[in-house]
Parts: C-alpha cells; sequence; structure tokens
C-alpha cells in the first residue's frame, strides 16, 4: 500500500511541474517563424509611432495615445543559450496605419508614410538600433472585418533575420 501512495505522489508531483517549453500555435496565414525563436504580433489600437533622437544621436521608440491610428507590432526573439553572456537577440518591426484604411500598397521610399521601422536588439557592436526601411513592399488588404498584412523588406546598414511577414489581424 506505501509503495502506490508513494507512486501515486510522484506522478501528481512531476505532473504539477511547470515546463519551461513555449509551444506557440500558428495559424496557416502567418508566416513560419524563423525556427530558432519564437515570433509574435500586437494590434496598438489609438497608439501612434514616434521615432525619437537622445542627445546622444541614437533613435528610438515611443508610444504616445492618438485616436484613429493603430500601430502593428512583429518580434521575432532568438531562442537565447544560457551558458553564453549577452546571447539575446531580437528584431522588432513596427508599422503606423489609419484605423479606417481599407487598402494600402507602398513600395520603397513610401514605406515611410507607414513608418516602417527595424529594430535590431542584440550585443553587437555598431549593428545594433533602429532603422526606416527604405526598401520593401508593404501591403494591407481588408475582406469585411478582417485584414491581411504582406511585408517583404530588406535593410541595407544592418545584417537582418526576418525578411518577411505575413499575418491577419482585426481591428
Amino acid at each position: 500500500m506505501y509503495k502506490y501512495t508513494l507512486l501515486i505522489a510522484m506522478i501528481l508531483l512531476i505532473s504539477s511541474c511547470k515546463s519551461n517549453q513555449q509551444i506557440t500555435t500558428k495559424s496557416d496565414q502567418e508566416i513560419s517563424c524563423p525556427i530558432d525563436g519564437t515570433c509574435s504580433f500586437e494590434v496598438l489600437k489609438n497608439k501612434e509611432l514616434l521615432i525619437l533622437e537622445d542627445e546622444f544621436k541614437n533613435t528610438y521608440h515611443e508610444l504616445k495615445p492618438a485616436d484613429g491610428k493603430v500601430v502593428l507590432k512583429y518580434e521575432y526573439k532568438r531562442n537565447t543559450n544560457p551558458e553564453i553572456s549577452d546571447d539575446n537577440y531580437s528584431e522588432i518591426i513596427f508599422i503606423e496605419i489609419d484605423e479606417n484604411i481599407t487598402d494600402l500598397d507602398l513600395t520603397d521610399q513610401f514605406l515611410s508614410n507607414a513608418k516602417v521601422s527595424y529594430n535590431r536588439l542584440c550585443f553587437c557592436r555598431g549593428a545594433t538600433g533602429i532603422y526606416k526601411v527604405k526598401k520593401g513592399h508593404l501591403k494591407i488588404s481588408k475582406d469585411d472585418k478582417k485584414y491581411e498584412l504582406a511585408l517583404d523588406f530588406m535593410v541595407e546598414e544592418v545584417p537582418q533575420v526576418v525578411t518577411s511577414i505575413k499575418e491577419s489581424f482585426e481591428l
């Protein structure tokens, strides 16, 4: 009897432990995230994207309340190796659109109309920071309440992992 009680207690103990593995499900509409990391997509309503500069000429993002504006945020985070210090690496792509937009098709220098920007965060001396996306193609279309986003882009200043985003979202 003692062995069965001990066995049941061990099974309960093992099953109650929290796993470190993160499981993310993606719909067929979404682009597959690079296999060495995780990706997320956020729709930030009534927000405006500001790209500001500090006194040292470093750029940074700031989100500010703004009626009728929407900021789309796509983030890729590479899996880290706990044995390597400063192994964090992520890329964040921001896009600002009007809330009542139905179709948008922008190429290259016109991507600035949607404030498309790329943020590379890592311990990569001289190759980290925020960059305006100047080469690429952004298409957003609306069917009923659902939006389809497709962005293919390239940043010439630094290497990048994410070069294409496909997402479906609602406002």
